[in-house]
C-alpha cells in the first residue's frame, strides 16, 4: 500500500475512540467545528467571492471539518480522501448534520475521475504535505488543475520551512523536507530501506519558494501568497496559497 495510505491506522483508532476530528485526535485545541484552518479559509473565501452555491471539492476531506462548513455555507460540496474509515466518519457527521455531501474514497494522485472542468474551488485539507515523492505531487497538483473549472480556484494551506537542517520534531529530514519515521519490517505500507532500517515518509515540509514554483509549473496563476508562522514551532509556517486555473489554454 502506498505510503500516504497509513492514515488509515489513526482514523480507526478515532472512530473506535469516537474522536470526531485530526486536531481533537492530535490533542490539539480545534475541534470539529473550530478546524484548523478555518480562519484562513474564511478570508480566502472572502477575496475570491464566488456565489454561495458554487461547486468544491474537498480533497483529503477526512473526517469532513471543512467540507461540513462549506455545505453550511451554502456551497455544493464533494469530497473524498483515501481512508475508508475517514469516509465512513464523514458521511455519518453530514448525515446527522442534516448536509447534502457527496463523499467518496478516492486518490488525488491517481483519482478515478475522468472529468475536467468540473468544479469553481479545489481545497487542499492539508492533503498536500502528506505527498511527498516529486512524481506523486506532480500528478496530484495536475489532477486539482484538470478537474477545475477555467478561472476555477484552488487554495492551498501545506506546512513549509525554510531550513530543514533546524527540524528537532520526532523523526529525520532529508534535504529535500521529506520527514523520515523507522518502522518494523513488516510495515504494511509503502517502505524504504538505508542504513540497514526500513523507514516510511510521512510528511514534505518544503521550501515556501520550491511551493511557489511547484504551483506555477502546474500553470496556476498564484493570486495572492502568504506565510504564517507558526506560533509554536519557530522554524515551522503555514504556506498559504490562493490560485487560479487561467480563463484561456
Amino acid at each position: 500500500m502506498k505510503y500516504y495510505e497509513s492514515h488509515e491506522d489513526a482514523y480507526r483508532k478515532m472512530k473506535k475512540n469516537n474522536i470526531p476530528s485530526w486536531g481533537e485526535f492530535c490533542e490539539q485545541s480545534e475541534t470539529f467545528e473550530d478546524f484548523y484552518m478555518k480562519e484562513y479559509l474564511v478570508t480566502a473565501l472572502d477575496r475570491i467571492k464566488l456565489v454561495s452555491n458554487a461547486r468544491v471539492l474537498d480533497i483529503g476531506c477526512g473526517t469532513g471539518p471543512v467540507s461540513c462548513f462549506l455545505a453550511q455555507q451554502g456551497y455544493r460540496v464533494d469530497g473524498f480522501d483515501i481512508s475508508q474509515t475517514a469516509v465512513e466518519m464523514a458521511r455519518t457527521k453530514a448525515k446527522d448534520l442534516g448536509l447534502d455531501i457527496h463523499y467518496s474514497v478516492d486518490d488525488i494522485c491517481r483519482i478515478s475521475s475522468t472529468g475536467s472542468d468540473i468544479y469553481d474551488i479545489v481545497i487542499d485539507t492539508h492533503c498536500m504535505h502528506c505527498i511527498t515523492y516529486d512524481q506523486d505531487r506532480h500528478a496530484a497538483l495536475a489532477n486539482v488543475f484538470r478537474l477545475l473549472k477555467k478561472g476555477g480556484y484552488y487554495i492551498e494551506e501545506t506546512m513549509s520551512i525554510k531550513d530543514p537542517s533546524l527540524w528537532t520534531d520526532e523523526g529525520r529530514v532529508d534535504e529535500q523536507g521529506i520527514v523520515w519515521h523507522e518502522v518494523k519490517e513488516d510495515y504494511p505500507y509503502e517502505t524504504v530501506r538505508f542504513e540497514n532500517k526500513h523507514w516510511i515518509c510521512t510528511r514534505r515540509v518544503m521550501h515556501p519558494t520550491d511551493l511557489e514554483n511547484e504551483l506555477k509549473q502546474t500553470g496556476f496563476i498564484l493570486e495572492h501568497i502568504e506565510i504564517h508562522e507558526d506560533e509554536d514551532i519557530e522554524y515551522m509556517a503555514d504556506f498559504r496559497a490562493i490560485c487560479r486555473k487561467p480563463m484561456f489554454d
